[in-house]
C-alpha cells in the first residue's frame, strides 16, 4: 500500500502516519499499530464485547485473515455478531479517514476524540434502524 501511495501522491515517508513507528501496511494500519490498538481497546471497553478485545483475536498476517477471524466468530448470538461486524466496519472506516486526514490535511485527532466520533457514528446507525447494534452501543 505504501509504495502505491508514494507513487500516486508523492508521499515520501513509508512510515505509518498514525504511529510514526512502523512501515505502513494495511494490516498495521487496521490491526497492529499503536494508535489502532488504542482504538480497539477503547471499543472493547465501551461495548463490553469479548470478540473486540485484542487479547481474544487470533493471530493474523493479513487484513483478509484478520477480517475473517474477527467477523466469523463461532458460538456467538447472530444479533451480537451482526452488531460486532457493524462496529468493526465503522472503526476501520474511521481509522482510514484519520489516516487520510493526517496525510492530506495535516490534521491529527487523538484516539479518545476519534473514539467519540466512532460512538456518534454507531448511534447514527442505530437511529437509522440498525436494531442489532442498539444493544451493543447504547450501554453508556
Amino acid at each position: 500500500m505504501s509504495d502505491r501511495l508514494q507513487k500516486d501522491v508523492g508521499r515520501t515517508s513509508p512510515t505509518c502516519p498514525l504511529c510514526r513507528c512502523a512501515p505502513e501496511t494495511a494490516h498495521h494500519l487496521l490491526v497492529d499499530g499503536r494508535y489502532t490498538k488504542r482504538i480497539w481497546n477503547l471499543t472493547a471497553e465501551w461495548t463490553a464485547q469479548p470478540t473486540l478485545r485484542l487479547q481474544e483475536w487470533q493471530s493474523s498476517n493479513s487484513v483478509a485473515q484478520w477480517w475473517s477471524n474477527t467477523t466469523m466468530t463461532p458460538h456467538i448470538d447472530p444479533h451480537k455478531a451482526m452488531a460486532s461486524i457493524i462496529v468493526v466496519l465503522i472503526i476501520t472506516w474511521k481509522i482510514w479517514k484519520e489516516r487520510n486526514s493526517r496525510i492530506f490535511k495535516h490534521h491529527e485527532t487523538s484516539a479518545t476524540a476519534l473514539m467519540s466520533t466512532i460512538k456518534q457514528e454507531a448511534r447514527a446507525w442505530v437511529a437509522a434502524g440498525a436494531k442489532d447494534l442498539a444493544g451493543l452501543v447504547l450501554q453508556e
